[in-house]
């Protein structure tokens, strides 16, 4: 499989083939599933899963503006409970340490995980107390000025969060981690997702 382009929201197979499956073509309240083969190619496979995060911050900058639909929020709510958290871990238990080992010191590695690792425990947080105001909108209220500030911060973090991963750390990972780590990789991420049935 080719490489997808890191700074892409389309990423694509090495013919052309969307990598992810629109759940509603040009819906914007829906985040796509990601194709079922790809865990085995887990680059591209996380970056997939960076595309639908960027798909949520979309949305989270559409209630900050005072959108609203049902379903939406709904799906956009378990995605951050469920979805979203189960990246971070993908990342920091099985991603970040087959990097580290695989990089040479020139790569500099070190200083950039950490800025990532602190920045998903800044998502956590934030996270939380933005479900909790996307919980209040579902109940039927309305929420505040200075709460859709703080949604939209979140979405702000998320999107800068996702550029460096895709500009910076994909990159230097497919020059780095050969087929060993990658097979690792591959599996830890099945392993985490048989657990949760």
């Amino acid at each position: 499989m080719t490489v997808s382009n890191e700074n892409s929201d389309e990423p694509l197979g090495d013919d052309g083939e969307r990598l992810l499956e629109s759940s509603a073509i040009g819906d914007p309240w829906a985040i796509d599933k990601i194709e079922a083969g790809l865990i085995d190619v887990p680059l591209e496979f996380i970056f997939a899963d960076h595309h639908r995060q960027r798909q949520a911050a979309l949305m989270l900058n559409m209630i900050a503006a005072g959108g609203f639909e049902e379903r939406g929020v709904r799906n956009l709510i378990r995605f951050l409970k469920e979805d979203f958290a189960r990246h971070i871990a993908d990342e920091e238990l099985g991603f970040f340490p087959l990097l580290r080992e695989r990089c040479l010191p020139e790569d500099k590695i070190d200083p950039l995980i950490a800025r990532l690792v602190d920045e998903h425990k800044d998502d956590e947080s934030c996270g939380d107390a933005v479900i909790a105001l996307l919980e209040k909108r579902l109940a039927g209220h309305e929420i505040s000025n200075s709460a859709r500030g703080q949604i939209s911060a979140f979405a702000e973090h998320i999107l800068q969060h996702l550029a460096v991963e895709n500009a910076v750390l994909l990159p230097i990972a497919r020059v780095r981690m050969d087929a060993a780590s990658l097979k690792a990789l591959s599996t830890m991420l099945k392993e985490r997702r048989t657990a949760r049935k």
